[in-house]
């Protein structure tokens, strides 16, 4: 950079400006990659039931839209390994709709997993050589499986990530297909889940359009089957997942039933992205908490709108609980969440906590005399404790008045002198 100052200015001599741009355009001419090259790194990971690669070199190749680049070269994998290749490619990680492993040779390779490596965070990509999509894949000379001659892989842009709970029954053996739906209600199936384990967790991903065109998520309970979802997640990349709703139940729940059962509220889990997000964090030591019922903040706007946060079922001791809401209304225009007791359960709030523009906000108690950062829940009859009713307290400054400009002195109509009279001419 400093050579092509020095060179601009023994071409030029010019002005400043005509000195930056005949910099500019030598930069560019003399060191066409010093702007583009990015290094890529992928992690490679081979499984642990398979003898392979004993004897073959694989080559990834890594692809964007317009351009392709060679990564360094995995020699003779063993099963269970890891390995980190590198391509120093004309576009950036982010920019990637490709990786490709060709087979070679008579070698089967197997791959459970293939990461990609963005700002840090290690991102799955998909084989998407099989169909539907799978995180694992083969590389082998078939002439009877075309889809595995070749691996491929790519960052799916629909991507939930679902665990299901560990103490109920969870499908005893059958498939769950969640189903993407987009604003314009097109609908997209993702990648099945069969016979979900208790306690264990899935992904299930789909790459039909961009995910900032996704509205929600639909799970369909099949025939006689039951299954119970402890938190399902979009992943919103840079390894960020996002809990989402399930807004078929009312008060909606971070836990959705699907099942196949007479409640139609439960045949079909409906989950959508929360706007409004409320941490609720728990006395380590209240007096009186027996964490035994349901719990459902209400939020309500500036406007006196209502919407129903999801459900708080027997919050433990010393806990941090979300309530999240799908609302009509943006968590600036939130004015206060209340907590109404539920049958004689007491609950003992020690701070609430209302995300605001990506930060959180602790709120105060108004229903404590002065306002509190705690409060108690309860059905005792003391009035304060019947509802718990939280706000923000932070006002914002008031507009300072610019100061007054004085209006232009108008000028006063001139009084004409009063005339002389001319003397007598005798």
């Amino acid at each position: 950079y400093s050579f092509c100052t020095l060179l601009a200015k023994g071409v030029l001599g010019g002005t400043t400006l005509q000195m930056h741009a005949v910099r500019a355009l030598l930069v560019a001419l003399l060191f066409p990659l010093h702007a583009w090259a990015a290094t890529i790194t992928l992690r490679v990971t081979t499984g642990s039931d398979w003898l392979a690669g004993s004897s073959y070199t694989f080559t990834p190749t890594v692809h964007s839209s317009s351009a392709s680049c060679t990564a360094t070269s995995i020699s003779n994998p063993s099963a269970s390994d890891v390995n980190n290749v590198t391509a120093s490619c004309s576009f950036a990680a982010a920019d990637i709709s490709q990786v490709r492993i060709p087979n070679m040779g008579t070698d089967a390779w197997q791959v459970v997993k293939m990461e990609l490596q963005i700002n840090g965070a290690w991102m799955l990509l998909w084989a998407v050589n099989l169909s539907p999509p799978n995180l694992e894949t083969w590389i082998d000379d078939d002439s009877s499986a075309p889809d595995h001659a070749t691996g491929i892989w790519e960052m799916l842009p629909l991507r939930m990530f679902i665990t299901t709970r560990s103490f109920t029954s969870a499908g005893s053996g059958a498939t769950y297909t969640p189903s993407f739906i987009s604003t314009s209600s097109a609908t997209c199936a993702g990648t099945s889940i069969a016979a979900p384990a208790q306690g264990a967790s899935y992904w299930s991903v789909a790459g039909c359009w961009a995910l900032s065109t996704l509205a929600r998520v639909e799970i369909t309970a099949p025939s006689s089957d039951s299954w119970e979802v402890q938190k399902a997640s979009i992943d919103r990349g840079g390894g960020t997942l996002e809990q989402w709703v399930a807004t078929n139940q009312a008060p909606p729940s971070l836990t959705p039933i699907i099942d196949d059962d007479d409640l139609t509220e439960y045949k079909k889990a409906v989950l959508q992205a929360p706007n409004i997000k409320v941490r609720i964090v728990t006395a380590a030591t209240p007096a009186s908490a027996d964490c035994i019922y349901t719990f459902a903040p209400k939020f309500i706007s500036k406007t006196s709108v209502v919407c129903d946060g999801s459900v708080v079922v027997a919050p433990g001791l010393g806990s941090s609980i979300l309530s999240l809401g799908v609302c009509s209304f943006p968590p600036e225009d939130l004015e206060r969440v209340e907590i109404s007791q539920q049958g004689n359960d007491g609950w003992d709030i020690s701070e609430l906590y209302v995300e605001v523009a990506s930060v959180e906000q602790q709120w105060w108690a108004i229903n404590e005399s002065p306002p509190a950062r705690s409060t108690v829940v309860d059905g005792d009859g003391a009035t304060r404790y019947l509802k718990a009713i939280f706000a923000s307290l932070i006002t914002p400054a008031p507009a300072t008045p610019a100061p007054a400009t004085p209006a232009p002195a108008t000028p006063s109509p001139a009084t004409p002198a009063p005339s002389t009279p001319a003397p007598a001419t005798p």
